[in-house]
């Protein structure tokens, strides 16, 4: 049995958290917050559960981590159909795309153009070092430029050709027009654009699994911020909400940026700079609060283009069957922003009209908005900058080198992975100790080289 103290108590460090337990050890969460689960967390407004955005469950989910789960939520965690849509050439089209619903929807230079891209592919190739190049590499400059591109913008905040490659390696999971088109053919039925989601709210599943770490005796600790953490050979001390611990092991899913200014020994300098020189963009969610049923009968609308503020706007009510008011709805809108400019420093009324204007601008349906509730997130998309590429590698590498001192998550590998990924690195943490005292680092540096090959799925 060994010591684990795990610092944040979002996906990751719930699973990691649940699976030590289960294996014999003693283990302490601690998180900053009120409440358990992060970005994957859910809470109530005008009597809805809503989350922390538009998340989803996906069915390529392990199967051993979707048992899991499973296990747990029992009969509350539903399929779904996905039902939601995209704006592009400022018309809808269905999203995940159909082949059909694009033909019948998007105009006729598209496809004529996306065609000529893909004839012309072969002979037009170029190097991967930015965004723009990979993506025009697989999909074809018209996709490239009139999709992705903006897209790319809209959500890090700098033009694509600016972002490098392994930005579009993550993000983008279509490496070919032939993987597209099996996609179309795949989401043209049913059953190929279903999801999972809990009857109350996406924060259903990380809240089971902390129910699940205390019921084996595992300790959850909030509004306990970590704010030292002091490394030896044979343990580590941290400071959390203000008292003092110890423990042989130390798994922490802070962001990687932050951990340098908390952990003693300091880091080298050049890592001080590395971690200071990297950027991640942040997000000002608005809860539109309003006076009736429902608003469409889509999940979420998705808004590629530069012309709106909002990059996805999602419906709570309609990604589930469960007990909601009748009478209300919530629109969740997503803005990408920085998190020192206009935007987020703008009033809950600024935000709620910023959001109306645009959703008039999308000749959306007239919304009875009643109020505007907004929850602003500071670190939601790392930017891989090309300018800061090598920093970026500096950091993870030394994050490699702390010993019982563990970076794993999102935000400790800075990466924009999705919910069952997060949900891996936990387990692998924990598998990488099973009942032993001391981890098996080759056994974890296995799983971090496989975690790199993760690519987000929308």
């Amino acid at each position: 049995m060994a010591e684990i103290a795990i610092i944040g108590s979002g996906p990751a460090g719930l699973m990691a958290a649940w699976r030590a337990v289960e294996l014999g050890h003693e283990v302490k969460v601690f998180e900053s917050a009120p409440t358990v689960g992060g970005m994957s967390g859910s809470f109530e407004i005008a009597g809805l559960r809503v989350d922390f955005g538009s998340h989803r469950l996906h069915p390529s989910t392990p199967p051993h981590l979707l048992n899991r789960i499973s296990s747990l939520l029992g009969d509350d965690l539903q399929t779904r159909e996905r039902n939601g849509r995209i704006r592009l050439y400022d018309r809808w089209v269905s999203f995940p795309l159909r082949t059909t619903n694009m033909i019948r929807h998007l105009p006729l230079s598209f496809s004529f153009n996306s065609g000529l891209d893909i004839l012309q592919r072969p002979f037009t190739k170029r190097s991967d070092l930015t965004f723009d190049d990979e993506v025009t590499n697989r999909l074809g400059k018209t996709v490239a430029s009139e999709f992705y591109g903006p897209y790319a913008e809209k959500l890090w905040g700098i033009p694509a050709n600016q972002l490098d490659g392994e930005q579009a390696r993550r993000r983008v999971s279509a490496s070919s027009p032939l993987a597209i088109i099996k996609r179309l053919i795949r989401s043209s039925t049913p059953t190929g654009r279903t999801f999972l989601y809990p009857k109350r709210g996406y924060g259903q599943i990380v809240e089971a699994i902390a129910n699940a770490v205390t019921d084996s005796g595992g300790e959850i600790h909030t509004n306990s911020p970590v704010t030292h953490i002091h490394a030896e050979s044979e343990s580590i001390q941290i400071v959390a909400g203000g008292n003092s611990l110890t423990a042989r092991h130390v798994w922490s899913t802070a962001p990687l940026t932050k951990v340098t200014d908390i952990v003693d020994p300091k880091p080298p300098q050049a890592v001080m700079a590395a971690a200071s020189s990297l950027r991640v963009r942040g997000m000002v969610l608005a809860y539109l609060v309003l006076d009736q049923d429902r608003y469409t009968e889509y999940d979420a609308h998705y808004l590629p283009s530069k012309e709106t503020n909002i990059a996805r706007l999602s419906e709570p009510k309609n990604y589930r069957d469960g007990t909601d008011p009748e009478g209300v709805t919530v629109l969740c809108a997503e803005i990408p922003c920085w998190c020192d400019d206009d935007v987020w420093n703008s009033s809950d009324q600024q935000i709620g009209e910023l959001v109306m204007a645009d959703l008039v601008k999308l000749g959306l349906p007239s919304a009875r908005h009643v109020e505007t509730k907004t929850r602003r997130l500071p670190s939601v998309y790392p930017v891989f900058e090309r300018a800061t590429m090598e920093d970026r590698e500096t950091l993870l590498e030394w994050g490699q080198t702390l010993g019982n001192l563990i970076p794993f998550g999102r935000q400790g590998f800075l990466v924009p992975d999705n919910l069952h990924h997060t949900l891996g690195m936990g387990w692998d943490l924990a598998e990488s100790i099973g009942a032993e005292t001391d981890l098996n680092f080759g056994r974890w540096k296995d799983s971090v080289e496989r975690f790199k090959q993760n690519i987000v799925e929308d």
